[in-house]
């Protein structure tokens, strides 16, 4: 890096970010490094501070990405760390088939993950972690509770891979319960819908965006790749992002009335159905915030983008889908998931059905059993 007058604005002052250090070499260079717990110390490449003398956002968010285990394009060779410890595990299984078999994301949040846990404990021997040891670093993130039991969900997968590679002889993950019991997210409400197509009308971007999603149940990983190439006569054909490294999946969903209207009102110029206000393909994390932007602008708080795929759920279920179905039209491995729209829809049916025979009961018993009697008949 090039020298800079930071150096005497800084002076001794102490770097406020974890295991983060700056040095100054012979000619006068100023040097931020970053030394996480069994790992090699990378050297940080953005600048520190601006003229003002505030930290730069450029810093800041390469500091996260390394911490998060993305070095760039730099890698870890095996042979450097500590065998035997968390981190080398770690790495091992990084370089596994197992974990090389899933999806580009899939790889991505499992590191970011992951990663986070070794700054911790990368430099323990692996062989010597317990449940008590994996339910203390879950409860350390219990005021993120989604997140704490994403930890223990890919620790448990991290040794039942190192069982089957002999590295381990059982997983201390085994049986360490889940602490995150909220619903998840709101699933969209009939009334809710009727809102947003209020407020948002035929031939805008969010109206499209929203039928996009209800209509088709896609994750909104997918949402923002899907355009005029993926229309095939009345269906939309693509193969999801989510599962593609450990099998081709190609999903050919119809196209409803009510998607057909919308698409009818788009011009066919764009490569992607959903443009930005600069022309561009959203990417998924974008979509996600601008839908939440236009959920508030409807007065819609608790309404998301993923709500609207467990709404096209709700209704496919209640509708009378299958298992079978909505495996295949939402891409699910297994009927786990199907089976909480199913049962769910199935309880409502019982429920309604219930409260017919209620009804028919309740007017059974008001019908008079003899016909009225004149006003001046005798009884």
């Amino acid at each position: 890096m090039a020298k800079t007058r930071l150096i005497t604005r800084l002076g001794s002052q102490r770097v406020p970010f974890k295991y983060c250090s700056r040095d100054i070499d012979r000619h006068g260079n100023e040097r931020f490094y970053l030394r996480l717990p069994g790992m090699p110390k990378y050297r940080m490449t953005s600048a520190y501070l601006d003229e003002a003398g505030s930290v730069t956002q450029a810093f800041t968010e390469e500091y996260h990405r390394v911490l998060a285990g993305d070095r760039g394009e730099k890698t870890i060779p095996v042979s450097r760390l500590e065998p035997g410890s968390v981190r080398w595990l770690v790495e091992t299984y990084y370089r596994s088939k197992a974990f090389q078999s899933q999806s580009p994301a899939t790889q991505k949040d499992k590191k970011s993950v992951l990663n986070r846990y070794c700054a911790n404990v990368g430099e323990l021997p692996f062989k010597k972690i317990r449940k008590s040891d994996i339910e203390a670093s879950q409860m350390k993130r219990s005021d993120t509770p989604g997140a704490a039991d994403k930890l223990v969900k890919y620790l448990k997968a991290l040794f039942n891979w190192a069982i089957t590679a002999d590295l381990a002889t059982f997983n201390p993950a085994n049986g360490v319960t889940k602490i995150h019991n909220s619903p998840g997210f709101h699933t969209w409400s009939e009334a809710e819908v009727a809102r947003f197509r209020a407020a948002y009308p035929v031939g805008s971007m969010a109206r499209l965006a929203m039928e996009l999603m209800l209509n088709l149940g896609v994750r909104r990983s997918d949402l923002v790749k899907l355009g005029w190439r993926n229309l095939t006569g009345n269906r939309i054909e693509f193969s999801p992002e989510k599962g593609a490294g450990k099998y081709t999946q190609s999903l050919s969903l119809p196209v409803t009335d009510e998607l057909r209207e919308v698409l009818d009102a788009i011009t066919h110029d764009q490569p992607t159905f959903l443009i930005t206000e600069y022309g561009k393909a959203f990417t998924g994390n974008g979509f996600g915030n601008k839908m939440r932007q236009w959920c508030n602008d409807a007065d819609l708080p608790e309404c998301s983008s993923h709500g609207l795929r467990k709404a096209s759920a709700t209704i496919l279920a209640e509708a009378g889908a299958t298992e079978h179905q909505l495996m295949a039209i939402f891409g699910w491995s297994d009927s786990k998931m199907a089976q909480h729209y199913t049962k769910a829809a199935q309880s409502k049916r019982i429920i309604d059905a219930g409260f017919e025979r209620r009804k028919t009961y309740v007017a059974h018993k008001n019908v008079p059993l003899s016909p009225a009697l004149d006003s001046g008949e005798a009884n």
